[in-house]
């Protein structure tokens, strides 16, 4: 037969289980998984999304050449209306207007525009090509220079376009531009006398003749050409 425990080996061992601690727990730890050892379904997902990004890309990338494209051809179609109603752009030819203007100068051309003197005016001579000159007389008037001076109308006016010029011909002894008489006396109406700048070597009315309203292309506005010589008239 088992013997019962005393009282005071009963009393020894609830001390025991009083004083004794309790062994803690142990925490659990949470593993996270690098992308390196993601599952074969996650590779998959991310290659899915990936794909689809470089897919919005390329939408996105094609669709901005589209809009580009578009507004290029409905700036050129722009451009050509206004050439055909409003203005135009004419290169320079010859030496007829230095200083104002050089060979191969671009300038901007408004159509449909009413002349006064001394604006500059693109016209064409039978078939050439077209012409810039300045315009000296108006339907109505008397021209003639005498000494390097204009008279309209006898009345004296000065071209202050080219004042250099005139100071520096003189100086050489010879008048910039020749004495000359318009004839007939006076200009008929819807034609207009011409001069280039270049007294000495233009061609113009001087050669030619008046020039008739239906002949003339437009007024210039603009030099538009070469850039770092960009000037309105």
């Amino acid at each position: 037969m088992k013997q019962r425990p005393t009282s005071d080996a009963r009393k020894q061992t609830l001390h025991k289980k009083r004083t004794q601690r309790p062994t803690p727990k142990k925490k659990r730890t949470i593993k996270v998984r690098s992308h390196a050892h993601t599952s074969p379904k996650g590779k998959r997902r991310s290659h899915l999304k990936r794909k689809r990004k470089s897919k919005k890309k390329c939408r996105r990338h094609k669709w901005q050449i589209k809009e580009f494209f578009v507004a290029l051809i409905l700036g050129s179609m722009i451009a050509m209306g206004l050439s055909v109603f409003f203005v135009s752009l004419i290169t320079v030819h010859g030496y007829s207007m230095v200083p104002a203007l050089r060979e191969r100068d671009k300038v901007l051309i408004k159509k449909n525009s009413t002349f006064r003197r001394f604006d500059l005016a693109a016209y064409t001579v039978g078939d050439g090509d077209p012409q810039i000159r300045r315009i000296i007389g108006l339907p109505g008037e008397t021209i003639r220079y005498t000494q390097d001076t204009l008279f309209v109308n006898e009345q004296p006016v000065d071209e202050k376009f080219l004042v250099d010029e005139i100071n520096e011909s003189q100086k050489n002894g010879r008048d910039y531009t020749e004495d000359f008489e318009q004839q007939p006396v006076v200009i008929p109406e819807g034609y207009y006398f011409v001069l280039g700048d270049n007294r000495p070597y233009a061609t113009d009315s001087r050669h030619y003749g008046l020039i008739a309203k239906n002949r003339f292309i437009g007024k210039v506005t603009t030099q538009l050409f070469p850039f770092n010589e960009i000037k309105a008239f």
